[in-house]
């Protein structure tokens, strides 16, 4: 679908999606659009407004679940266009994961009311991830499942309060997922990686893997991930 048909069909959902815009980064060169989307107003027949189909995973998942998905697809079909590489489909593939195009990286995250996706045509791999801050209570309850005793000696130094570098470990860890998932096949836990680094000034972070996930991602492996505050949140991407 090029962006003049996303133009139309948006005229008549206008009170479901609040139109694409990009994202500035400093951090990544490809292209980064978002919506926001209004589960109130939600309805099925958007998705042939939109011309994507309604995948069968979406069967028995109630309409938030719906309206995120379809929010997630419009706003990725809006940015494969801008990159030249339209397509009529986005399937579902194994553990529901987008389908790409040959010779594009993508990936969609969404939280509250706003879906974003990057894309590019350079990267071998690419994850992003958006979450909002939580309350200083919850950071501290669920703590231990995300980051382990080092990190959380290290990430104390960073001068963030509890609830925001949790949340920024949270969102870079869930970006490495979906950028590995490809090479890896499978779930891997937060414990499995580590954080090592985090520099506030160039908003950047190093992370290493502490057990063989797959051939292709062995202990010790390392990536860069790096974040924004974004709309009261934060915007975390892990591309190679």
């Amino acid at each position: 679908m090029n962006q003049d048909s996303f133009n139309d069909s948006y005229n008549s959902i206008s009170a479901f999606l609040g139109g694409f815009q990009n994202i500035e980064s400093n951090h990544f060169s490809g292209c980064l659009i978002e919506t926001t989307f209004s589960v109130r107003n939600y309805c099925d027949s958007f998705f042939e407004l939109l011309n994507i189909p309604f995948s069968d995973a979406l069967n028995n998942a109630v309409p938030s679940r719906q309206a995120e998905f379809l929010a997630g697809r419009a706003c990725a079909h809006f940015a494969l266009s801008k990159l030249g590489m339209p397509v009529k489909e986005i399937p579902v593939g194994k553990n529901r994961c987008p389908v790409w195009p040959k010779g594009v990286q993508a990936s969609i995250t969404h939280a509250s009311n706003r879906a974003i996706c990057a894309a590019s045509t350079t990267s071998t791999g690419l994850g992003i991830d958006y979450e909002t801050i939580i309350s200083d209570k919850t950071a501290e309850e669920i703590k231990h499942n995300i980051v382990s005793n080092s990190e959380v000696r290290l990430l104390s130094e960073s001068g963030f309060p509890l609830e925001q570098w949790l949340i920024i470990a949270f969102s870079v860890k869930e970006s490495l997922f979906k950028a590995l998932y490809p090479k890896v096949g499978k779930y891997f836990d937060f414990l499995d990686v580590e954080i090592t680094s985090l520099s506030p000034q160039q908003q950047k972070l190093e992370l290493r893997i502490l057990q063989d996930l797959s051939s292709r991602v062995l202990s010790g492996s390392t990536y860069t991930a790096t974040y924004q505050p974004y709309q009261g949140g934060i915007l975390s991407i892990v591309e190679y």
